[in-house]
């Protein structure tokens, strides 16, 4: 189950862009918990190719882990902190100029609440492939 949902989380939330460490699997499992997001949930928003609607639980666990990891801040997304994060994730450092490109495209987007935000922030990274997991 581990695997899985390392794997998942990377695709869900791959603004970490970090190995699947025994940190970030605590930091998965703690927002897991801290948003009442089922494995089932996250396995049918992946089943359907991250195209579904995001329920409230799966948009919250969003915001977790990018609160725990300092990519959001008080609501704001910290734009900076993320791409000082991918810079030292050794398959994104020749991707940095698209990354950047990306992570600028989506830095201003705001949702009607701070999970819905981090979510839309999540999935415009995805659409600009300024994350793991992009089409």
């Amino acid at each position: 189950m581990k695997a899985i949902l390392c794997a998942a989380t990377l695709l869900v939330i791959a603004i970490s862009a970090v190995q699947c460490n025994p940190n970030f699997q605590q930091l998965m499992k703690q927002c897991m918990d801290e948003t009442k997001l089922t494995e089932a949930e996250l396995k049918e928003f992946m089943g359907s190719g991250m195209n579904g609607n995001a329920n409230e639980n799966l948009k919250c666990y969003s915001k977790c882990l990018m609160e725990k990891q300092g990519h959001l801040v008080n609501g704001q997304f910290n734009a900076e902190a993320l791409l000082n994060t991918l810079k030292n994730v050794p398959q994104m450092k020749d991707k940095m100029g698209e990354i950047t490109s990306g992570v600028n495209a989506c830095k201003d987007m705001k949702g009607a609440n701070d999970c819905d935000t981090a979510f839309k922030i999540f999935m415009c990274l995805k659409e600009h492939k300024a994350v793991m997991g992009g089409h």
